[in-house]
């Protein structure tokens, strides 16, 4: 792909900007792309061939975020230079703006490698122009119906874009994932022999029911959670590959996570066994890239999760633990995670319905809430026991989440209706006691505004809470 001028005035006027915005106090890669995307609508590729050592793309439905920090963690860990749009704007004028920061003026990349997380919708759209050396594929959830349709046309979309050069590091326990190598050499499978909540039967959504290869029911001999577990199709051959990277023993411990590959042991500190994945898919691209074994335990073991992803705040009245929530098995993983703890728990569950939530909440009806209203609830795989003492709702649809869990069956009692961020937050530790456990759950634009209020709230070296955070509560109060 030869450069023209368009390239080079796309890239001079991205620079430009993005120095403005720099200059203005500000950070941003997605403006700086719409400005080089509207000069030259191919500049992602031209910039794209400045990366010696290729491309990673990390895509899914959940987790790709949290796969795609990890790996890049790894690579810090090995001393690896790499590009990364790290702030998670993984469209197209997000990528390019990020692919800018590494290139410079005279459009020579600074860094070998690009790690690039991207938006599944817009997977076709940049394999028009690169050509990703590997390609992580975490899962498939139905998500936002309204903006990508079907889950099976996603599905076909994705799977047709990946160029037949590219290597493919796959969830060999989702068959929508595992699908994709059927057919290619250039395969690398990743999976879990079973989880401490594996079981051999679900009443779980699951996405999966039937066999890609002949149309046939598959039969599942273990469920880990969704359509993911061991399967096989009684009609034809289709099968859940061999995993080359194996996960065993997974279980938690202090709070982490720990498991085996092969003679190697793992920790990672995630809550949730759903994160098992988002690890594993680090680790498969890792080994890919050659990075040595020490750095890829270090590279775990100290990973940090990132906004929003059981991320803890440490406020005055006790720790509050902040997780996204964007899909009925997303949403289910964390309620698991959630409940796998003892004593009382309260949760604020702050639901948007804007664009990039997804306009249709209807998903809600899909999520196991029922699990919430069932009184006291014993975790099998922990021995523990929780029970719900409080629920706020919030955000734009407040009252439609709280009215699905008046039919879950949680008594009115409990449920409490509050649109202010800030009072929503405070009804939600009033009058806290002892080891309650709190837990923030918003949808994609209730995140950022939760996280940012959490993190004013927190505490001084003293154990209290920031001046400037008193006086504009008792602001706020008069």
């Amino acid at each position: 792909m030869k450069r023209t001028w368009r390239f080079w005035l796309a890239l001079w006027a991205g620079k430009i900007s993005a120095a403005m915005l720099r200059a203005l106090g500000r950070r941003g890669t997605t403006f700086p792309g719409v400005v080089a995307q509207r000069l030259d609508p191919e500049c992602i590729g031209h910039l794209s061939l400045s990366f010696s050592e290729g491309i990673v793309i990390v895509t899914g439905t959940n987790g790709k975020t949290t796969t795609a920090n990890l790996l890049a963690n790894i690579l810090r860990a090995a001393g690896r230079g790499f590009a990364f749009n790290q702030a998670g704007a993984n469209l197209v004028t997000g990528i390019t703006g990020a692919l800018m920061e590494y290139v410079n003026w005279r459009g020579q990349a600074q860094v070998p490698l690009a790690l690039l997380e991207v938006d599944e919708a817009t997977v076709p759209k940049l394999c028009e122009q690169v050509s990703p050396k590997w390609a992580i594929v975490t899962n498939f959830f139905r998500d936002q119906l309204d903006r990508y349709g079907e889950l099976d046309t996603t599905v076909r979309l994705v799977q047709d874009a990946l160029p037949e050069e590219t290597m493919l590091i796959l969830n060999a326990d989702d068959p929508l994932v595992a699908q994709f190598g059927q057919g290619r050499r250039n395969t690398l499978y990743y999976g879990v022999d079973r989880l401490p909540e594996s079981r051999t039967e679900s009443r779980e959504t699951r996405e999966a029911r039937f066999c890609p290869q002949c149309g046939a029911a598959l039969s599942y001999s273990l469920f880990h959670y969704g359509q993911l577990g061991i399967y096989a199709c009684p009609n034809c051959s289709f099968t859940r590959p061999q995993p080359q990277v194996l996960a065993v023993q997974a279980r938690m411990e202090e709070g982490k996570l720990k498991f085996r590959v092969g003679v190697s042991a793992y920790e990672v500190g995630f809550q949730g066994y759903y994160n098992l994945y988002n690890a594993l898919a680090a680790l498969a691209a890792a080994i890919e890239l050659d990075v040595r074994g020490e750095d890829l335990e270090k590279g775990l073991r100290e990973f940090v999760p990132q906004a929003g992803r059981m991320e803890c705040f440490p406020l005055s009245e006790g720790p509050v633990t902040l997780a996204l929530v964007k899909n009925p098995t997303g949403f289910n993983q964390v309620l698991r995670t959630v409940l796998s703890s003892e004593g009382e728990i309260r949760l604020l569950i702050a639901i948007n319905d804007l664009a990039a939530d997804g306009r249709d909440i209807s998903w809600l009806w899909d999520v196991d809430f029922e699990c919430l209203s069932r009184g006291l609830h014993r975790d099998q795989s922990h021995g523990g026991s929780a029970e719900i003492k409080l629920i706020v709702c919030s955000g734009l649809r407040a009252e439609d989440m709280a009215l699905r869990l008046k039919y879950a069956g949680m008594p009115e009692e409990k449920l409490l209706i509050e649109h202010s961020l800030e009072k929503a937050v405070a009804a939600l530790q009033a009058g806290r006691q002892g080891k309650e456990r709190v837990f923030v759950l918003p949808t994609y634009t209730m995140l950022f505004p939760l996280r940012d209020y959490l993190a004013s709230l927190d505490l001084d070296e003293g154990g209290q809470e920031k001046p400037s955070e008193r006086l504009r509560k008792g602001r706020a109060s008069a």
